[in-house]
């Protein structure tokens, strides 16, 4: 992911007036901690409303009651999961396999 897409990721979220818990694996951003690249002020509206993490048990916060959305990349695990537990998805596909799962999703299943 690119510098510019995370931050607007983390201000739209930090924006939503929506609870969140967000994923963010080290290295996401060009080998960059997520930490070193918010600044202060992102950061505190982000902990005002949300959580960044870099691990989460998937299928535990999918079967939460209070998880209304997940955005994901659209692996066929995740997509499998969401769809089990009757989660919406938000999908963004990155890779040729992802897209297929997205069309699915979308197209097809119309979930």
């Amino acid at each position: 992911m690119h510098e510019e897409k995370l931050h607007e990721v983390a201000w739209g979220l930090a924006n939503s007036a929506q609870p969140f818990l967000w994923v963010v694996r080290p290295g996401l951003v060009n080998g960059s901690e997520y930490l070193e690249i918010l600044s202060k002020e992102l950061l505190e509206a982000i902990n005002k409303r949300g959580y960044i993490v870099k691990w989460a048990p998937q299928q535990e916060v999918l079967s939460h009651p209070a998880t209304g959305g997940f955005w994901t990349h659209s692996r066929w695990n995740s997509t499998l999961e969401s769809i089990c537990e009757g989660v919406p998805m938000i999908c963004s596909p990155f890779f040729r396999h992802q897209k297929v799962s997205f069309r699915y999703v979308n197209d097809i299943w119309k979930v």
